[in-house]
Formats: structure tokens, sequence, C-alpha cells
């Protein structure tokens, strides 16, 4: 929970200190032409960010099968955060990682969650056709009926398989 101005509040001061006892002064000087500042932290963050996401849409693609698991849960300021997991093999190896976290609009209906997940996979260029699986938590909103997650994603793949974990 600290803004990105850590780095040179705290993190640059520490490095300056064990570089001046380890190496001397003229290596402080060279450690503080590294730019610290938040725009520099927070596009650094975004780089990895995207390459991680890029890293683990291709592998999905590669290999076209994955599985979900969906979660709605409240972070700390009462907003309503989507955590989607995935689980695909990659040389033979099942993988899980962390697909996509987005904030949810105001209301938690299954179609609202369906509505964001089904944007981002589009956005990937995952097909519903393609997923062999959801596990949710089971509350009301993710397997309602009609109007749950889970039966209106089973709408784009009836043979999406699904589990309910408590």
């Amino acid at each position: 929970m600290k803004s990105h101005t850590i780095a040179e509040t705290v993190i640059l001061p520490a490095c300056q200190e064990i570089v001046r006892i380890m190496f001397g002064e003229d290596a402080v000087s060279d450690l503080n032409k590294i730019p610290f500042s938040d725009n520099i932290i927070s596009r650094r963050i975004q780089d990895m960010s995207g390459d991680i996401e890029c890293n683990i849409k291709s592998k999905i693609l590669k290999h076209k099968l994955f599985a979900l698991q969906v979660d709605e849960s409240t972070d700390i300021t009462g907003k309503s955060q989507l955590l989607v997991f995935v689980r695909f093999i990659n040389d033979e190896t099942i993988v899980e990682d962390v697909l996509y976290c987005k904030e949810l609009p105001e209301t938690r209906k299954g179609q609202d969650v369906f509505d964001v997940l089904n944007s981002y996979l589009e956005y990937c260029g995952l097909n519903w056709k393609n997923c062999v699986g959801i596990c949710t938590d089971g509350a009301p909103a993710m397997t309602g009926c009609l109007k749950g997650f889970v039966p209106t994603a089973q709408k784009q793949n009836s043979n999406v398989s699904f589990i309910e974990k408590h």
C-alpha cells in the first residue's frame, strides 16, 4: 500500500549506504544516476505486468484448452474485485497462474461478472469453446440457475464442466 515514491525515500538511501560501505563514494555517485522517479517505477511495473500477461496469453493460445477459477472478492476499500486464475497444460505440466484482476461495476450479478471476463477473453483472443472447466465458490451470483455466471458461460460452451469449491 506504499506509493511508487518509496524507491526515492526508502530504497535509494538504503542502497546508497550499502554501496558506500562496500565500494566507496565513487560508486554512490554512479548509483545516483539511476532514475527512481515515481513515473519510471510505475512504467516499469506496467511493462513487467504487460510482459507477464503476454507470455501467459501466448502459452494458452498455443495449447488452446484452459480452465478458469473465478472469484469475486471485496477489497479493503469495499470495492468488488473479479479475480480469475487460469489452468492450462504447458510442456506436459499443468500450469496455474493469475489471469485477470478487475474491479467490477457497482452490481455483482452473474451477468456483470460474465461481461467483464468475456470482454477480457475476447481481448486476449481466447474462446469460450476452449474452456474445459470453471471453478467458483458457489455464491449465488456465480451459480444461480438462470442468470448466474456459470449458466451464462455455459451458453457459450455447453460442454464446459463446473466445480463448486467452498
